[in-house]
C-alpha cells in the first residue's frame, strides 16, 4: 500500500502515525520544511518527505504519482485542485472537509475511471456521518438528527487555542449559522441557538452554538431514511465566544490587507501568526473533546433516541499520539478509510460523501485504531 499525504500538521501527523504503523510507505508534503524535519524524525518505518505547494497542479501531479491513495489533510480550498490531480493520475481520493457540491460534478468521471473519491472523512465532518448513517440503519423511520461537537479544553500557556486550523475554525464560528428542516436549508444569524447541551460524562454540560456545517447539507440529501431536521452545534467557552466576537468586530478577521506603515499586510494573518496552531497546543491543553450524534426515529413501531458518542481527554490523546484530542479524533476517522480503501474493502466508487459508506464495518474497524464508538439507546414517549 503507497498513500501519499498532503499536509503534516496536527491532524496530517495523526494519519501519518496510523498508516506507517500499518506497514504501508507513506509519502509527506507540506510547504512548511519545519514541519517535515519534525515528521522524519519520527520513528515511522517507511516515509518519506517532500516540500510541496499544494496550489501548483504540476508539483502535486509529480508528488502523488505511484501511490494509490492521496489524502488532502491540508486546507480544503485546495481540494478541488489536488482531486483534480488524483483523477488524472489513477488513485482515489480523501478529504477532510469542504463544501462539496463543486466536487461532486465530478461523479460520472470517477465512475468511469472506476475510482472513488470520499469527501469530507476526518471528524465533523466525517466520524459525524459514519454514526449518523448507523444510527438510521438501526431504525425503521428518522424523523431528528442533531450532531454536537463537545469541548472543555483549557491552557496554562495559551490564552485563546484553535483545535483545528484557525482560519477554517474562526471563519465557520462568524458565519451564518444553517440548519436544515422541512425540505429546506435555513439559515440563522452567526453563533446563534446557543444551548446548554448535556454530553457524557467526563465533558458534562457546556454551552454549543449553531453553526453552518457539511452535515447539515449532506445528510438529508445522501441518507438512505430522510431526516426532517438536522442541525449542527459546536461547544465553545465563554471566553472563547467572547474573544471571536471581539475579534470579529475589531476586524481582525479580515483577509484584505491594510496598510500599516509601509507595507500592507491583512489582519487575519497577524492574528494568526499570533495563535497557536494544533500541533503546537499538543501537551499544553487539558480537558476532553468528543462528537455525539443523536438521531430520533422508530423501529418496531416504538419512538427511540439513538445516541452514538466518542470522547478522548488531551493528555490521552499526547501521552499516547503526540496529538490534541481533536486533532486524533479528526485524523484517526481519515486513516481507517484510507487503509479500507487500500485494501479492497470499500467498493464504493465514484465522489461519495461518507454516509454513503457501509457504517457498520467502518466502526468496527475504527476500535483498531483506538476509536472507540459508544452506544445509547432510549425509548421516548
Amino acid at each position: 500500500m503507497k498513500f501519499s499525504i498532503i499536509g503534516a500538521g496536527g491532524v496530517g501527523q495523526v494519519i501519518i502515525t496510523h498508516l506507517a504503523k500499518t506497514g504501508a510507505n507513506v509519502k509527506i508534503g507540506d510547504i512548511d520544511r519545519a514541519r517535515l524535519r519534525e515528521i522524519s524524525r519520527l520513528p515511522l518505518g517507511e516515509i518519506s518527505t517532500s516540500k510541496l505547494d499544494a496550489s501548483k497542479p504540476e508539483m502535486v501531479r509529480k508528488f502523488i504519482k505511484g501511490t494509490n491513495v492521496v489524502i488532502n489533510s491540508s486546507n480544503p480550498r485546495f481540494n478541488l485542485l489536488i482531486m483534480r490531480q488524483a483523477l488524472r493520475a489513477g488513485i482515489h481520493y480523501i478529504d477532510l472537509a469542504g463544501y462539496p457540491s463543486e466536487q461532486m460534478k465530478q461523479d460520472s468521471a470517477w465512475k468511469k475511471a472506476g475510482l472513488v473519491a470520499i469527501l469530507g472523512m476526518g471528524e465533523d465532518p466525517g466520524l459525524s456521518n459514519i454514526m449518523a448513517r448507523r444510527a438510521v440503519d438501526m431504525l425503521d423511520r428518522v424523523s431528528e438528527i442533531r450532531i454536537r461537537d463537545g469541548e472543555t479544553s483549557t491552557s496554562e500557556t495559551y490564552p485563546f487555542v484553535a483545535l483545528f486550523a484557525p482560519d477554517v475554525f474562526l471563519e465557520e464560528a462568524v458565519s451564518p449559522a444553517r440548519h436544515f428542516e422541512d425540505g429546506e436549508v435555513k439559515t440563522t444569524s452567526a453563533m446563534s441557538g446557543k444551548e446548554i447541551y448535556r454530553f457524557p460524562g467526563p465533558i458534562g454540560e457546556v454551552p454549543v452554538y449553531g453553526m453552518d456545517h457539511e452535515e447539515v447539507h449532506t445528510l438529508p440529501q445522501y441518507l438512505p431514511k430522510k431526516p426532517r431536521f438536522v442541525d449542527f452545534k459546536l461547544a465553545l467557552t465563554d471566553d472563547a465566544a467572547s474573544a471571536i466576537k471581539l475579534f470579529h468586530k475589531l476586524g481582525l478577521l479580515n483577509r484584505t490587507p491594510i496598510a500599516v506603515g509601509k507595507v500592507k499586510v491583512s489582519p487575519l494573518s497577524v492574528l494568526l501568526h499570533l495563535l497557536p496552531t494544533p500541533s503546537q497546543i499538543a501537551g499544553k491543553i487539558r480537558g476532553n473533546a468528543g462528537i455525539l450524534v443523536e438521531v430520533k426515529g422508530e423501529v418496531s413501531g416504538e419512538r427511540c433516541l439513538q445516541k452514538l458518542h466518542v470522547t478522548m481527554s488531551h493528555e490521552e490523546a499526547y501521552e499516547k499520539y503526540r496529538s490534541n484530542a481533536t486533532s486524533y479524533l479528526t485524523g484517526t476517522p481519515t486513516a481507517v478509510c484510507a487503509h479500507m480503501l487500500a485494501t479492497g474493502r470499500i467498493e464504493n466508487r465514484g465522489v461519495i460523501v461518507p454516509e454513503s459508506l457501509n457504517a457498520e464495518p467502518f466502526i468496527e474497524e475504527a476500535r483498531k485504531f483506538g476509536l472507540q464508538v459508544q452506544f445509547d439507546k432510549t425509548r421516548l414517549q
